[in-house]
């Protein structure tokens, strides 16, 4: 399944492992270093570098990547949610 996680950018869940609010991760000594190893290694794309509401962790063929997107971590929650709902109806309307 996919979201909508800003301007003209998906993820494939299947990638996830956790959406985060900016905000709070950005507090964490230890989440400032796992940034800035993203950032070395060039994992890391911010979608929009004035709005900055989470940051979204995939992980691609055994590696860590980073997403900081402008989309709050429940509104891709919900999206996430809803296409499930979508697909789980549609599928069932044999």
């Amino acid at each position: 399944m996919f979201a909508h996680i800003g301007e003209d950018y998906v993820i494939n869940s299947s990638e996830l492992l956790v959406i985060l609010n900016w905000d709070s991760f950005i507090l964490s000594e230890d989440n400032r270093k796992i940034l800035e190893n993203l950032k070395l290694q060039d994992r890391i794309f911010v979608i929009n570098d004035e709005i900055k509401k989470s940051i979204i962790i995939l992980e691609i063929d055994g590696r860590m990547y980073g997403i900081i997107s402008p989309v709050s971590p429940g509104t891709i929650a919900k999206r996430l949610l809803n296409f499930n709902l979508y697909i789980d109806n549609y599928l069932d309307q044999d």
